[in-house]
Order: structure tokens, then sequence, then C-alpha cells
């Protein structure tokens, strides 16, 4: 065979490799087989978060929660109440057996209500809301720790006009709650909201401080003061006399009503300044009643239209509507249509703000108020009185 033969012919052998090659390519790839078996790989599953507590609060405060929580819950407690009422008052499908015939004539009919309350001393002393205790019976009402014990409270003072109380259980070394400044308290903070809705003990909700200085006028009474913070952490029946706390798992406030068309939670919650609370509560513990500071004024908020008829170039402050003769502001020399601008160097702009800043004072106490009167602002100085109730 000639040489060029012989290089034709390994040519052409060569080509037919790759082609018989190729085709055999192709039908392995046409033919593969999706449950052929594979090689188990371990797979090593941490017992270690990603990110500790620690990182997680750095990262988010709401991470804090967990930790309030835990914190807060012992010192919040349940409260059922007792409270005595007539046999006509209950609709006959809620009448109990037992109380028929003889011994519902003996022995009085009783509703029970629920609610919450703070412990504020290691020694027993437990704040709540007026209105969860009122009625009461005289042996009727019973609190539980979070621990489960149980209790019988008795009544150490009640305040209408904010619709506070003060209960006492004979017990030592329990939880007390840490109680907060209020009046450091800003909108769009995180708050929690602890205490027994619907008889659902020791919950945990968690918004945001929605506003200040709210006036309700929820509370009946002639004397009433209303400066409640608004929050959206949920709120219910139950919750009433629970804590509000803020991320230092503090005392801000004490839950104590909610705005609602159905009577249930509805984005809109309120509760007492820690402030106006404790100061409530010391004077009910310590004198069986509250004893209340008075300005001796008669007061409104400004609106554009007192404004500009009393020729403010701002709409600010809290109008004097009427000077009580010989009382605290008079002495001082306060005269009608001065307007309150401040009291210690802190704004009022509504009459409940001002009502609150005094409310938490005590008679004998002198207050130093900025007052704006006919295009001058001056300095007062006003030596509160206490208030005698008729």
């Amino acid at each position: 065979m000639k040489r060029r033969d012989r290089y034709l012919t390994a040519i052409l052998l060569l080509l037919i490799g790759i082609l018989v090659g190729a085709l055999f390519t192709i039908y392995q790839q046409n033919g593969v087989n999706d449950h052929a078996e594979v090689e188990v790989t371990q797979v090593t599953q941490s017992t270690q978060p990603v990110f500790s507590d620690e990182d997680l609060e750095k990262l988010d405060g709401r991470f804090l929660f967990k930790k309030i929580a835990e914190r807060v819950r012992p010192t919040v407690v349940y409260i059922e109440t007792e409270i005595p009422i007539s046999k006509e008052d209950i609709p006959d499908d809620e009448l109990h057996e037992e109380k028929e015939g003889m011994w519902g004539n003996i022995f009085p009919w009783r509703a029970r209500t629920v609610g919450s309350g703070i412990i504020i001393s290691s020694d027993g002393y437990i704040l709540t809301n007026n209105h969860v205790i009122e009625g009461a019976a005289e042996d009727g009402v019973h609190i539980t720790l979070n621990d489960k014990r149980t209790f019988e409270a008795r009544v150490v003072g009640k305040d209408p006009t904010t619709d506070l109380a003060v209960m006492k259980i004979d017990a030592q070394g329990l939880p007390a709650i840490t109680v907060g400044n209020s009046n450091e308290v800003e909108v769009g903070e995180w708050v929690l909201a602890i205490g027994n809705p619907f008889r659902l003990r020791s919950t945990v909700t968690a918004g945001i401080v929605s506003a200040l200085s709210r006036d309700m006028q929820i509370i009946q009474d002639r004397m009433r003061v209303e400066s409640f913070i608004q929050t959206d952490a949920a709120i219910n029946k139950g919750n009433s006399g629970g804590a509000l706390v803020n991320t230092s798992g503090e005392l801000i406030g004490v839950n104590t009503a909610i705005a609602s068309m159905s009577g249930n939670y509805q984005g809109y919650g309120f509760a007492a300044p820690s402030n106006l609370a404790m100061k409530v509560a010391k004077d009910l513990i310590e004198y069986g009643e509250v004893r209340r500071a008075l300005l001796g004024v008669t007061i409104s908020s400004i609106d554009a239209l007192a404004a500009e008829e009393l020729g403010m170039d701002t709409i600010r402050g809290v109008r004097i509507q009427r000077v009580v003769p010989d009382g605290a502001a008079a002495e001082a020399g306060l005269e009608e249509d001065d307007v309150i601008l401040s009291v210690n160097g802190t704004p009022v702009d509504e009459s409940n703000q001002l009502q609150q800043k005094i409310a938490v004072m005590s008679p004998g106490e002198v207050v130093l108020v900025n007052i704006w009167r006919e295009g001058e602002e001056i300095e007062k100085e006003i030596e509160l009185e206490l208030f005698q109730s008729e």
C-alpha cells in the first residue's frame, strides 16, 4: 500500500472513531436515570443559634421583650372581685342552682369580675384601678400571684378622681416592679402591656406609645384627672390595673381603659402615667386618702379663637378663666386671662396636662409657672394649697 493510501486510511479511521464516540455520548445523555443512586452527604445541625440573645438585642431592641417579660410578669397579679348584687339583677339563665330556694335568701348573691394589679413593694402593696375593685364585698377581693399562690386582699384606699386604688396582702419577699419616670416617655417608643385579659393570666402584648396626655373623659368624677398614655399594645377586659412597661422593664403606666366600638381591643389603649399613679399610691398608703395639691384656678386649653382674642402670636398654653379668691394662684398674683405656658420649665398646652402636672405634687410645694399676660412673659412662684373636699 502506498504511503499516501496509508495516511488516508488512518485519517478515515480517526474520523469514524470520533463519529462513534459522539453518537455514544448523545445516547448516554438521553438515557439519564433521574432516580439513580447517589452518595449521601451528612448534614451537620448546629445546636447553637446563629445570633446570641445579646447579638439580637444589638440588632433590634424588640428582642429585649423576652427578658422584660421574664422580669415583669412575676410582679403582675390576677385579681378576682366578688360584688354583692340582688337576685333581680341576674338573668334567669345565669342563676346558679345552689343559690335557689332557701339558701338564695340567706346568702347574698355575688357577681365575679376580674382584673390585674401591680406589686409595688415586697411586703405586699398592690396598685390597681379603682373600677377593678369598686363595690367589692368586705371579703371579696382575692389576689393570685404569678406563682399561683392566692391571698385575700384588703383595700388600703381608693381614688375615684384618677381611677386608682391600693390593696395589701399578707406576704413578704414578693417581686416588686421597678417604677420609671413617665415624664420621659416619648411617642413612638416600644412598650409592653402585661395583665390578664379575658382571664388569660400573665398575658404579654407589645406595641408603641401612640400619643401622650389623652383626655378621654371616662372617669366619672367632678375632679377627675386624665392625662393618659395611649398605646397600640393590645389591651382588653381584664387588663385593667396591669402594667405598661418600657424597654428597660420599668413601669411607666397603669393600664386603665380602651377606646372601642365593640367593647374589645380595636387598637387604642390608655394607661395612667406612673408618676401620677405612684403619687396616689404613696398618699393612700401613708394617709388613707389622696392629699391633692390645688392651684386655685378654672382653666381651658388655648385654641385658635382664644389666641386671637388674647392677641397671642402662637397657639400655646392654658388660659385662666377664673381665679379662686384667696386661693394659691390668687395669693401669687395670677389673674383672669393669664395664660400658663409652663410649670417648672415643662410646657403645658392642654388643660389636662396642667392638671396632671399639679396632681403629682403635694400641698405646700412651690412651683414656678411661666405665664403670658398682655404680650409679656413673666414668672410666678406659687405655693400649692391642700384641696378640701366638700
